[in-house]
């Protein structure tokens, strides 16, 4: 059973997925095996090994001694596993850092610790108390260590495949790769797929831009940019998925391949190669215990509540709302409409305050992240059998809607054109502090609504010294800049010494930039657009300033004022030339605009 169980408080903790982590996962049992006295993996630790990468390395003599003291207890912390303290030092500061290598030292960090823990919690081989805030040893942790202590190497290789088959995460990228055999998939194209579509927890990075910004830096020969690209187009769902997939090609059932890009830039031959990955006779053949097929019955999936939403605002109130959906789904054999499902939670928690459409979007998620739901029309089926978990809640607490989830909810009904997915830059732009790569998503974002939904002409630019992007018709050009702002963001001068600077690089093109180069020159208008969450201070003043000093006229949008213009155009609503005049218009109270475009 799927049970709800109330705490007086519990931690927020991450399970399932692992950076860092052996692809080989009966690498994995040597963390359960701390949990069991006289394990091989305890003696080995016991007699000196312990010592060796603690006090012998330099750690106070109180870490030893703590940690030698909880070696093979079958109840353990996560200070005690992962780190009693700084988890940067050279040396083991919890029992997992002792168990493997680090790149550059002889124990790993504490972050792949935690990553650790977290495969070996998510793979069913140790279980966490949330009142306690403990970890013990599962049986199938027991099991696992007792075929590593008898070194029974193939039946427990074999015993770990039987886990990843109930892990979802494997179950949803051998069923992606399935639709398409003879695709080739890169961790970009995998990033693409997962995950909840709505929010912005697992963002990936377009292939496209990470190529042509390549290209580019091979072109000129500037290997420190091509390192900078490197690692700012790689998101936490490209690591995830560098990670899962290197699980599946340890284990066969996907191989390893890589698309060629060619192009000629600067009249120059430019080449790179982005690897990526298809599935094998292994992998189909696996889909068959995976969704139950030839003679085998469907794996049971083994599910937990931290997997249901990344780290994010108001990521409590979200995971609830769909752990809650699943154990509805569970518990009906017929399925589910969205609505009756949404009455459902809403009456075991009001607060929690979901809607039809946050449903069906959190279906297409749970779809996304390996747990099988048919969706037909509104209504709603779960094809998975799911290990019992507990949804765990606060006792007497109550959600609170954050300012994003308020502006989705009135959004979510009327966008009946428009991908939802572009619902993440309103999670983007209200928050607080921002990633690289979160921004790179708000501007990619921001500029696909002219260029892919409202059919303007364009490009994503981004980058150091470059607008976020440029979109264009045959008569006006916009620069756009987005910008997110928790609290709003305030149109001063220090903000706008940006957009001046693009504004005479584009109209004069007399200077070093690139960006401008392939661009259209002869516009008869060219305008500016800032996107971001909404505007504060003294900005209509402000806004007339700027565009009297640099003689450009300009539009400040509210990015859900944006999307339900791109939503109006592409139900045939509205024309370019509307849009424009809207967009100069600069209308900014939400619930004006939403009852206006929404006629």
């Amino acid at each position: 059973m799927i049970n709800v169980q109330e705490y007086k408080k519990f931690r927020s903790q991450t399970f399932g997925l692992g950076q860092d982590v052996a692809h080989d996962l009966t690498k994995i049992v040597r963390v359960p095996a701390l949990f069991i006295n006289n394990s091989q993996v305890v003696n080995e630790l016991r007699h000196g090994k312990l010592e060796e990468l603690t006090t012998k390395s330099g750690a106070p003599t109180e870490i030893y001694e703590e940690l030698n003291e909880v070696l093979g207890k079958d109840k353990l912390t996560k200070k005690q596993l992962v780190s009693l303290k700084d988890g940067r030092k050279p040396y083991a500061t919890g029992l997992i850092r002792a168990l493997y290598q680090g790149q550059r030292s002889p124990v790993i960090v504490d972050w792949a610790a935690t990553n650790y823990l977290s495969v070996a919690v998510g793979l069913g081989l140790v279980d966490y108390d949330y009142a306690a805030d403990i970890y013990t040893v599962t049986n199938l942790g027991r099991e696992a260590v007792t075929l590593l202590d008898q070194n029974k190497e193939d039946i427990l290789n074999k015993f770990m495949l039987e886990r990843l088959y109930e892990y979802p995460y494997a179950a949803w990228l051998i069923r992606l790769m399935n639709q398409n055999r003879k695709k080739k998939f890169s961790k970009f194209d995998l990033g693409a797929n997962f995950g909840f579509i709505d929010e912005p927890g697992f963002i990936s990075l377009p292939e496209d831009l990470y190529v042509d910004a390549m290209l580019d830096a091979k072109a000129n020969q500037d290997k420190k940019e091509m390192s900078r690209i490197r690692s700012n187009y790689e998101s936490t769902a490209d690591k995830y998925m560098r990670w899962l997939a290197g699980v599946l090609l340890e284990y066969k059932l996907i191989k390893k391949d890589s698309k060629t890009y060619h192009r000629i830039i600067n009249g120059k031959s430019v080449e790179i190669k982005v690897p990526s990955y298809s599935l094998t006779l292994n992998g189909v053949r696996a889909l068959n215990k995976v969704d139950g097929g030839s003679r085998f019955k469907r794996s049971t999936k083994r599910v937990m509540w931290e997997y249901l939403a990344p780290k994010a605002e108001n990521a409590q109130k979200k995971k609830t709302s769909r752990a809650l959906m699943l154990k509805f789904l569970s518990e009906s054999s017929n399925g589910l409409s969205i609505e009756k499902l949404a009455d459902k939670i809403n009456a075991v928690e009001p607060s929690i305050a979901v809607i039809p459409e946050q449903v069906k979007d959190d279906a297409i998620g749970l779809n996304r992240i390996g747990i099988e739901i048919t969706i037909d029309g509104n209504h709603l089926v779960l094809k998975e059998s799911l290990y019992d978990f507990v949804i765990p809640v606060t006792k007497n607490y109550t959600f609170k809607a954050s300012e994003a989830d308020k502006i989705k909810e009135k959004l979510l009904p009327v966008l009946h054109n428009l991908d939802h997915t572009y619902l993440q830059a309103v999670d983007i732009a209200y928050k607080d502090k921002t990633t690289n790569q979160e921004n790179a998503q708000l501007e990619i974002l921001s500029t696909s609504l002219f260029t892919k939904e409202m059919e303007f002409r364009g490009l994503h630019l981004g980058g150091v010294n470059k607008p976020d992007g440029f979109a264009y018709d045959d008569n006006d050009g916009w620069i756009i800049d987005s910008k997110a702002y928790h609290n709003g963001f305030p149109l001063t001068v220090s903000h706008t010494d940006a957009m001046g600077r693009y504004i005479r690089q584009y109209r004069d093109r007399n200077d070093n930039s690139n960006w401008w180069k392939t661009l259209p020159s002869n516009l008869p208008n060219t305008q500016f657009i800032y996107v971001s969450s909404f505007f504060i201070g003294n900005y209509k003043k402000q806004l007339k300033d700027f565009e009297t000093r640099n003689k450009m006229k300009g539009s400040l949008m509210e990015i859900p004022q944006l999307i339900l213009l791109a939503e109006r155009y592409k139900a045939g609503k509205s024309s370019h030339e509307e849009f424009k005049n809207y967009a100069l218009a600069n209308k900014h109270n939400f619930n004006e605009y939403l009852a206006e475009l929404t006629k």
